[in-house]
């Protein structure tokens, strides 16, 4: 019995099934669910975009002004976080995979994203950091999901960067709408309150690079962000696999 399970395992592996998003068959050890054609299809965040929140400027903006210049959000509005750090845009394949493993729990593609976040870790230069520090689940949806994928986002940064993970002192205590199918404000007034910090201690006077997965209106991370700020964290930079645009 175990020579026969052994024996599927490695049929599984070394023959995998179809690609999730084009369906042509996946290359020998590929068990990403996604073949490379497709992973490199994935659109960077190329400049220019806000030096605030990294919201894609019109292609008309010169690099120049790209340096300097904030989106109107970012001008207007009270802000709880220094930066954004983000990778891809959040359409197309990257929309795809970020699916795949938060719904259809195909955690195998995890390593596929980890060789994109050391490919933009390589080009850039982060500040001063103390913690990492993941964009917790309610534990309702912990239970429904299985795991918590900014947590396993914020594992490959921790470990890419040789920071500590903080993984259960930002805390989610109030279960919340899913934020997609909301409009801005009816987000803004899902997700207040929704977070606290068990012990703030352990974040003051501390920079943090909060990860989650996607940046889309930001409402979430918001009011992350914010929470760390009044627990005294000196500084909260942002951390997204990808922005919508």
């Amino acid at each position: 019995m175990e020579v026969k399970s052994s024996a599927k395992g490695l049929i599984s592996l070394l023959f995998p099934a179809d690609c999730e998003i084009c369906h042509h068959p996946l290359e020998p050890l590929n068990c990403s669910f996604i073949c490379e054609d497709c992973w490199s299809k994935v659109k960077w965040l190329e400049a220019p975009y806000c030096s605030k929140c990294s919201k894609p400027f019109p292609s008309s903006s010169t690099l120049q002004e790209a340096s300097y210049l904030l989106c109107s959000e970012c001008r207007e509005e009270k802000s709880y976080f220094e930066k954004i750090f983000v990778p891809t845009l959040y359409e197309g394949v990257m929309k795809e995979a970020i699916h795949l493993l938060k719904y259809k729990r195909k955690t195998g593609i995890l390593a596929s994203l980890e060789r994109i976040m050391k490919r933009y870790f390589d080009h850039i230069g982060l500040p001063h950091l103390d913690l990492v520090v993941p964009v917790p689940l309610h534990r309702k949806r912990l239970r429904e999901r299985g795991f918590n994928q900014a947590e396993l986002i914020a594992d490959i940064v921790a470990r890419y960067f040789r920071l500590k993970l903080v993984k259960n002192n930002l805390q989610r205590v109030r279960a919340t709408k899913t934020q997609t199918t909301l409009i801005r404000k009816e987000r803004i007034k899902n997700i207040k309150g929704a977070f606290q910090v068990k012990n703030k201690g352990e974040f003051q006077k501390k920079s943090l690079l909060l990860v989650d997965d996607v940046y889309t209106t930001g409402t979430t991370l918001k009011e992350a962000a914010r929470v760390l700020k009044r627990a005294e964290a000196r500084e909260v930079y942002l951390f997204t696999l990808a922005r919508a645009s």
